[in-house]
């Protein structure tokens, strides 16, 4: 599979709207879902799951403490049913992803990710190994093998969403935080009334801030186990890369004023909201002659059918409440350091 992924990991051509789904390696493609499909010759492990999605290890060896084989680097993804939620299915999440996603931010920005099927029996293997237990299942149908940005022998490894990395269009004139920084300080608040440890977020306009001293210390907060020399380096990456640029400018473009409120099913409002909930995946190596490896996943199409109600009810929340204006009222304010609030650069 790392011969696919770095395939998928080429910009797509220029005289190519979109990603065609060729993967010039086809064979190969077959041959890891027929491997997927047979629990005699693998070894699934549970890593993680969210509301939607469980993720699986796979050992073409059915020994985890081996070699992965053919799916070094490779992570199983697949859907959960759950009664009365309805996601988006995984052929519509590969199209959105091949056709709106790729073109736009770059398919060299983007953890790659193949569209497989599996079938009733391995199912259920990977359902029973789930150490959750709620009223969703995994059932037979479509999966996703996807890379493995996470940690491996020789790197650092960060993961983070970006979030809002420009303020809301509508959020009130006067405000003293960005949107992030408010729904953090809102979470913030929840989390004290329940007598849970908080802390200060990040503000994320820090990551695109014209002052590269502003970008470096926002990097330092992200990274605090990290060196000096390896804050600075992730710092001239994303710089080179122009990644997090790209998503505020595709967060803008696609949310410039109220669509929010009249408008959700935009499909550039939709693309924006994608990309204000992705997350972003730094593989930093050890070897300074090796470049930083910096991908976006969770580039998921929004049912905003759904979102819809859920979006403005946040919003009004935030605005209504205070939580822009630091006018929220509470015994003890909460902290936060958002960029909105930092004195203007002087020349």
């Amino acid at each position: 599979m790392e011969a696919i992924w770095k395939e998928q990991s080429k910009p797509i051509p220029q005289e190519s709207s979109s990603c065609d789904g060729n993967l010039g390696n086809d064979d190969t493609l077959r041959e890891c879902e027929n491997l997927v499909n047979s629990p005699q010759k693998v070894e699934f492990k549970y890593v993680a799951e969210g509301r939607a999605n469980v993720v699986f290890s796979i050992w073409e060896s059915g020994n985890p403490t081996a070699t992965k084989g053919r799916f070094e680097g490779t992570l199983l993804r697949v859907p959960k049913a759950t009664l009365g939620v309805t996601p988006c299915d995984y052929e519509t999440l590969q199209a959105f992803h091949e056709n709106q996603v790729e073109g736009r931010v770059g398919r060299q920005h983007l953890v790659p990710q193949i569209l497989i099927q599996i079938t009733a029996e391995v199912a259920d293997i990977l359902h029973k190994k789930r150490n959750k237990t709620d009223d969703s299942e995994i059932r037979a149908g479509y999966a996703m093998l996807i890379q493995d940005m996470s940690a491996s022998p020789g790197y650092s490894v960060l993961e983070f969403k970006p979030k809002w990395l420009a303020q809301s269009p509508i959020a009130p004139k006067n405000a003293k935080r960005c949107r992030t920084c408010a729904r953090e300080a809102f979470r913030n608040n929840q989390k004290r009334a329940k007598g849970k440890m908080v802390s200060t977020p990040i503000c994320p306009l820090g990551l695109v801030h014209e002052d590269p001293a502003v970008v470096v210390d926002t990097i330092k907060l992200l990274t605090p186990e990290w060196t000096q020399s390896n804050q600075k380096r992730l710092s001239d990456a994303f710089e080179r890369s122009g990644i997090l640029k790209k998503l505020r400018e595709l967060q803008t473009k696609g949310d410039p004023g109220r669509a929010l409120l009249d408008n959700p099913s935009d499909p550039d409002f939709g693309l924006a909201m994608t990309l204000r909930d992705c997350s972003c995946y730094v593989r930093m190596p050890t070897d300074l002659s090796d470049d930083v490896e910096i991908k976006l996943a969770d580039v998921d199409k929004k049912n905003w059918e759904e979102k819809q109600t859920y979006w403005q009810e946040s919003h009004w929340n935030l605005v209504d409440n205070g939580w822009y204006t630091c006018e929220e009222q509470v015994d003890t304010p909460i902290v936060t350091e958002c960029l909105l609030n930092r004195p203007p650069l002087t020349s």
